[in-house]
């Protein structure tokens, strides 16, 4: 993989540097904030060389990778001329409002993300020293065994420190002010208090005393407040003292809010979360690992598992075990076992080394290439997958599989369920677990879940033959122009999709045929549309417009309405946006142009709404 050029194309694709809010990456994917979500062409980057699929959740535009994602993201930040992706300003993002779930999964994976790879490393040699320790290579007085020990369990012991700084970042406060915090939380003095059970108070208030080391929730919250504090101070402080003076009076605020206030009720709530989630499991285990490892899949391909890693953790840190993940784990192989599957029985040239890679990939704990690369595309695959991953899930349930820390999917993190007291009954149940979920999913997918056709390019071609033309209506009545005319290179360029553009006479956009609205973007000066037979459309009103953050535009419509061609969709006023410094040249774009052999464009320099405006084979 060319990285470089793969980055220009995503680049290009998502809309350009003016469309990117923001840039961050994670074990697979890019995770872009943009400022118009109706901009990208998810087919056309579907098709870049590296690309795995694309995916949008929790107000993030995700572009699947793979394991050479750091990569691609190096090469992307010196495509853009910026030195870290997730210091881009985010203007317009932060003014849209987001549903309370999305910004809760937002906040979640982006304090977490950073510190993840880490925690799975950290995780993974406390396991091999239960491992050690269990088969009489290693005791716990031995210094070899001290020193790895103490570099495993440091980040768990300091884990406010880590999260502080993570979320400080995250936040947009000073990420050393809230490691400070953080610091303070499992500073010796207050350990020693809570340990000898010594009376501690601020000011004559009694202190209620918490053991903050490898505590979750108390830092995250108290980082929040100091960044809100932090930001207040930073109105109102002059200039010549501002260096020091904004967080001396933070800490000073914060500091003492946490531990009378925020620390105890975090510790309630952290409590609560691992009570709660050992109640829910100790209904039924199997049921809950069925359940629950049976839709992960479909949880992670939506991006909302970031929402669970707190609850894991918690439990690691509350409990000192984890039971949920033993489950989750089983949806790992599932995914594994059903991609070696297709691997081993597929024709197609292409299909082969895909689900090859995938296989040796998901045994290394990262399955979105199996996922969107193999068992979902082809449907049923993953269906069979899932379902053999809720049966390993019930299985590691039913047989008390635990884990001791955290840890991420695949073969490394297995010694991780290892009893630090010593190999029991537990770890054979989550072998036996793991065992189960993958053979299942190989032989379900394997004698039902996948034929060997031709390859998908043969078939492509051959369906691509036999499609009727379809047309696409003019939305709109004014002047018709080439889509390479257009001012805005996402659109001239073609990175979006074949299409033609139009510069208005009137200020109604009508609907170019029977189908669906996919998609009414909040500022209503773009719409998504399907057609009863599949061309995906988008109708872009003007070059920026979404800076007028709606003015000038009369939505009629709402996203899942179906309509009937020459039906109102929008109203909008030309003479008022140009008068505002935009171009109303309106970009009318075939989104799924990669299916289709021809896209084309009348050759009419006037044309009316309800017009014939392309013809698509």
């Amino acid at each position: 993989m060319d990285h470089k050029k793969t980055a220009k194309e995503v680049l290009s694709a998502v809309g350009g540097n003016e469309n990117v809010n923001s840039v961050i990456h994670c074990v697979t994917r890019l995770r872009f904030k943009l400022k118009d979500n109706l901009l990208p062409d998810k087919e056309k980057i579907k098709q870049i060389d590296g690309v795995i699929t694309v995916v949008e959740s929790g107000g993030q535009f995700q572009v699947v990778i793979g394991n050479e994602v750091p990569k691609v993201y190096e090469a992307l930040l010196d495509t853009m001329g910026v030195k870290h992706g997730d210091q881009m300003v985010e203007d317009d993002q932060k003014n849209e409002k987001a549903s309370l779930f999305s910004r809760f999964v937002d906040v979640i994976s982006g304090v977490f993300m950073p510190v993840v790879g880490v925690l799975a490393a950290v995780g993974i040699l406390k396991g091999l020293l239960a491992l050690c320790t269990s088969l009489g290579w290693m005791t716990d007085q031995m210094g070899t065994y001290k020193i790895l020990y103490a570099t495993a369990d440091a980040m768990f012991y300091f884990f406010p420190v880590i999260l502080g700084f993570s979320a400080g970042k995250k936040f947009g406060g000073n990420p050393y002010l809230s490691a400070v915090l953080g610091a303070a939380m499992v500073y010796p003095t207050i350990t020693s208090a809570f340990t000898d059970k010594t009376a501690l108070s601020f000011l004559t208030i009694p202190v209620v005393l918490i053991n903050y080391t490898s505590s979750v929730i108390p830092i995250i919250i108290g980082a929040f407040l100091a960044a809100k504090v932090e930001k207040m101070i930073s109105k109102f402080a002059p200039g010549s003292i501002k260096m020091f003076m904004v967080p001396f009076l933070t800490l000073v605020i914060i500091s003492p809010l946490v531990f009378l206030v925020v620390g105890p009720i975090a510790t309630i709530i952290s409590d609560g979360l691992a009570k709660g989630s050992m109640w829910i499991y100790q209904l039924s285990p199997a049921v809950a690992g069925l359940v629950l490892a049976g839709f992960w899949q479909g949880i992670i391909i939506f991006g909302l598992h970031w929402a669970f890693i707190p609850i894991l953790l918690n439990n690691v840190v509350t409990n000192g075990f984890d039971p949920i993940n033993g489950m989750l784990f089983c949806t790992t192989f599932a995914q594994t076992g059903a991609a070696f599957a297709i691997a081993l029985k597929s024709r197609d040239p292409k299909l082969k080394p895909i689900a090859t890679s995938a296989t040796i990939a998901g045994l290394m704990g990262v399955t979105e290439p199996a996922i969107y690369g193999v068992t979902l595309p082809a449907k049923k695959p993953f269906i069979l997958a899932s379902i053999a991953g809720g049966i390993g899930g019930a299985a590691a349930g039913l047989l008390g599989s635990t884990a001791y820390g955290f840890a991420s999917g695949g073969i490394f993190g297995i010694p991780l369920f290892i009893n630090p007291k010593g190999m029991d009954a537990g770890f054979i149940g989550f072998i036996i677990s793991l065992v189960v979920a993958f053979v299942v999913a190989f032989i379900l997918t394997y004698l039902f879940g996948y034929k060997n056709a031709k390859p998908a390019s043969e078939i492509k071609v051959a369906d691509e033959n036999k499609e009727e033309e379809k047309t696409v209506f003019s939305p709109l009545h004014g002047e018709l122009i080439r889509l390479t005319e257009v001012k805005d290179e996402a659109f001239s360029s073609g990175a979006m999709g074949q299409g033609a553009a139009i510069i208005p006479k009137e200020g109604v956009a009508y609907a170019p045929f029977n189908g669906t609205v996919v998609t009414v973007f909040k500022t209503k000066h773009a719409i998504g549309l399907i057609s009863e037979d599949g061309v995906e459309l988008l109708i872009h009103i003007g070059i920026n417009t979404v800076s007028l953050k709606g003015k000038h535009f009369t939505s009629f419509v709402s996203e899942g309405d179906t309509i009937q061609k020459g039906d109102k969709l929008v109203e909008f006023d030309p003479k008022a946006i140009e008068d505002e410094g935009y171009d109303i040249t309106t970009s009318v774009i075939v989104i799924n142009t990669a299916v289709y052999t021809d896209i084309l464009v009348e050759d009419s320099k006037d044309i009316h709404a309800g017009d014939r405006l392309l013809k698509i084979r």
